[in-house]
């Protein structure tokens, strides 16, 4: 069997700056013409290797303190020190051949397996008989399944499915951050920048350096002992492992059967030709039962001292703008959105030298049904610098533009609902007409959302900027529910018959949106004037 190590070979395909795509080795993020991103067509693909990336990074070589994070951003080492600094690693990395391997079960064999999984099942959104009979399948589709893996796409599909591994059935567990967690990641103009940014330093709260090789166990790398069995529902929690081990978690038992093909093959996901591919794998329950951790990628949302922080999870309709604010600031409400510590350190630390010098998050993560997977979210976003003193301002005037648009679209599907679905007690009434009418408002006012959100950012703390500002997302706010209002409902010319309930619908939103949203803007004042 041919070896594979993930930390030697190049298997990671890239865009260089020169626009040239190319497969390199981990400790080739940098150099003349460095990398600017993965260049794969799976996004989940995409999002697993800057995960496996940062995870490697953060294990091999962390910064002692901001003042050393900020200097390798703008001064990024040259490969051979990246090299030097990954080498010690390269035992733990191993695909193939004698355990312990990468991610895979230690002790885990065929006889324990009475029927080996096809490669296909690695994929999280690989059509089941549910995706089948309801047309859901997405990225893999039914007459194209991938009857094999070559050993990149094989290691690639492994590691997501670790990461974001969803409920399985019983004794199949979740990732460590739960089934399908959203992802956000500091995103720079080339790989080692984006990499190093969601890198954090040994000073942050609850960072550990990676123990002295002679020290190096499962509480760092899970495949490195047997697995703890958790048929018991024992569960694993953040203070019985390294600090590491969150980019490393191993939920699922799994171990790879590669097989040596007679002649060149090209893979059916990258099409890269080779002889060596994973048609089979191994799996058994009970594997690691996680409970709960703050991953550093990862926002989570605090649901009081009995639930503690659960991550967030990915919604395929997708609300825009509405989860901004929490993605990068935080929220002032009971059950506040916590950003992401990898994000919070690249705001604090970087933005405030240059806080009108936007940088920007890639947020992505699946929509999960349990085990189905319903869709693939992914958006990006600016960042702007807020110096710490003034954030709780900032945080509380950005949730209340966020808190006014809701009620806004609130009362406009309300009174689109009351127009045209009268007397109709059903909740599915015209409910995919209502639905993109909600999407549609959130896209109409996130250019302005975004403009009158950098204008609070910048015109703190001057309380004169900031009513003026409230005013005028007021305005916007109402200027687009009557434009999708009059498209909707108004439709051309308006039958007698229904100009009463159509028109009455229209004011009383008019007035719920001035009189509302003026409230939750804290605009009394400003609301009357827009009134009359």
């Amino acid at each position: 069997m041919t070896p594979f190590n993930l930390l030697t070979q190049r298997w990671i395909p890239v865009r260089l700056r020169s626009g040239a795509l190319a497969r390199i080795a981990p400790w080739q993020l940098t150099g003349d013409d460095p990398p600017v991103d993965i260049d794969i067509g799976r996004p989940d693909f995409k999002g697993a290797l800057l995960e496996f990336l940062v995870g490697l990074v953060q294990t091999a070589m962390p910064p002692k303190n901001s003042l050393a994070w900020k200097r390798l951003l703008g001064a990024p080492p040259v490969p051979d020190d990246l090299k030097a600094a990954m080498t010690p690693l390269a035992p733990y990395f191993n695909l193939f051949g004698e355990r312990p391997l990468f991610l895979q079960d230690l002790t885990l064999t065929e006889d324990d397996v009475s029927d080996p999984k096809p490669v296909g099942a690695l994929l999280m959104d690989s059509p089941g008989e549910n995706a089948l009979g309801s047309n859901s399948d997405f990225f893999v589709k039914r007459d194209q399944p991938p009857d094999r893996l070559c050993p990149a796409c094989a290691a690639t599909a492994l590691f997501t499915l670790q990461s974001y591994a969803p409920s399985g059935g019983a004794g199949h567990r979740v990732s460590l951050r739960g089934g399908g967690p959203l992802v956000t990641l500091n995103i720079f103009e080339t790989l080692w920048k984006t990499v190093w940014s969601n890198v954090l330093p040994l000073n942050a709260t609850d960072v550990e350096p990676l123990p002295e090789s002679s020290a190096i166990g499962a509480n760092v790398f899970a495949w490195l002992e047997a697995c703890r069995d958790s048929s018991d529902g024992s569960q694993v929690h953040a203070k019985d492992v390294h600090f590491l081990h969150q980019y490393w978690g191993t939920p699922r038992r799994i171990v790879l059967l590669p097989e040596d093909e007679a002649a060149p093959l090209p893979c059916p996901l990258c099409g890269e030709t080779g002889t060596t591919f994973v048609r089979r794998f191994l799996t058994k329950n009970y594997g690691y039962n996680y409970g709960l951790f703050r991953h550093p990628l990862t926002p989570y949302r605090y649901h009081g001292a009995d639930k503690g922080y659960l991550t967030l999870k990915g919604v395929s309709e997708g609300h825009g703008y509405i989860h901004w604010p929490g993605f990068v600031y935080g929220e002032d409400t009971d059950k506040a959105v916590v950003p992401a510590q990898a994000v919070r350190h690249c705001r604090e630390t970087l933005t405030l030298d240059s806080p009108t010098r936007p940088t920007r998050i890639r947020v992505y993560g699946y929509d999960m049904d349990n085990m189905k997977a319903r869709g693939w979210c992914e958006g990006e976003y600016d960042v702007f610098g807020v110096p710490e003193d003034d954030l709780p301002a900032v945080v509380q005037a950005l949730g209340d533009m966020v808190r006014a648009a809701d009620q806004a679209k609130r009362n406009l599907v309300a009174a689109v609902r009351e127009a045209l679905f009268p007397g109709k007690d059903s909740a599915d009434a015209g409910s995919t007409f209502l639905s993109n009418l909600a999407a549609r408002f959130w896209n109409a006012t996130e250019k302005d959302f975004y403009k009158h959100a950098q204008a609070v950012i910048n015109g703190r703390p001057d309380p004169a900027a900031s009513q003026e500002i409230r005013a005028a997302w007021l305005k916007c706010l109402l200027d687009a529910a009557n434009d999708l209002f009059s498209q909707s409902a108004e439709g051309g010319e308006v039958p007698p018959s229904m100009g009463e309930r159509v028109y009455g619908a229209l004011n009383r939103m008019r007035a719920y949106i001035v009189s509302g949203c003026g409230k939750i803007l804290n605009l009394p004042g400003k609301a009357k004037e827009q009134k009359g």
